[in-house]
């Protein structure tokens, strides 16, 4: 997995919108590892999880550059450092980027590319449909789905390899397999897997949900979120996460 310079990419976005546009256009995109579900980039030897369910910065160490720009980073966070972070994903990690971080960017997804594009600026980008992200309680950043003829609150996680809701909606449905999980609170646990759909903005795409164990579950709830959306949405759709204007922009 190495760092790009993203003239590929850069011409890629171009060739989508107006050539008047694309001398204003300035992108850094980097190669994705998708290991296991999870977004995944490398730079200057560090690799990277992108975590927009995490609302702090985990690393090896307290200072973290990026995009020219010094964050703070915690070595620890409920207990987990970033090697007990490593473990239970089985993949080497050096920094688990937040939304602490993240907030200050727009965030291109491509994961059939196996690109992620982050901007200080928003980025011109052609779109079928948009979302308000919203902000949740402890840091968490939201959307708005519909499962079933309901509209569900679901946190937005870059950093979840399988989708949760309710257990409410995945009553009457059958489970096609199980799936083992990891969480920092309650390290791995098992999973049934329910094959849904799910509707964003008048798109509808496939979902494998799964159900959180009861303390996961809790929460959520204390939260006021039904469920996580990750990996089914960002492999669906090539995203744009626009937390200046707090828009997922989808195509």
């Amino acid at each position: 997995m190495t760092f790009t310079w993203s003239c590929q990419y850069f011409l890629y976005i171009c060739r989508r919108l107006s050539p008047l546009t694309e001398h204003c256009i300035m992108c850094t995109s980097f190669t994705t590892d998708l290991y296991d579900g999870h977004l995944i980039f490398s730079f200057d030897g560090t690799k990277v999880l992108v975590d927009t369910g995490s609302p702090v910065t985990i690393g090896r160490q307290d200072v973290f550059l990026f995009m020219g720009k010094e964050y703070g980073c915690l070595t620890s966070f409920i207990g987990n450092d970033i090697n007990d972070i490593s473990s239970m994903m089985g993949y080497d990690i050096d920094v688990l980027m937040g939304m602490d971080v993240l907030a200050d960017f727009c965030i291109l997804t491509d994961y059939r590319q196996g690109l992620v594009t982050f901007s200080s600026k928003p980025i011109p980008f052609e779109h079928d449909s948009s979302t308000p992200i919203l902000r949740g309680q402890r840091g968490a950043v939201c959307i708005l789905l519909n499962v079933k003829g309901k509209t569900v609150k679901m946190a937005l996680d870059t950093g979840a390899k399988i989708s949760y809701i309710d257990d409410s909606l995945t009553a009457g449905e059958t489970a096609f397999e199980i799936r083992d999980d990891f969480n920092p609170m309650t390290g791995h646990f098992a999973t049934p897997i329910f094959a849904m759909e799910a509707e964003i903005g008048g798109k509808t795409f496939p979902v494998n949900f799964g159900n959180l164990p009861p303390l996961l579950s809790l929460s959520l709830k204390m939260m006021n979120l039904d469920g996580a959306i990750g990996y089914d949405l960002f492999t669906a759709f090539t995203t744009m996460m626009d937390f200046h204007d707090n828009l997922l922009k989808i195509r």
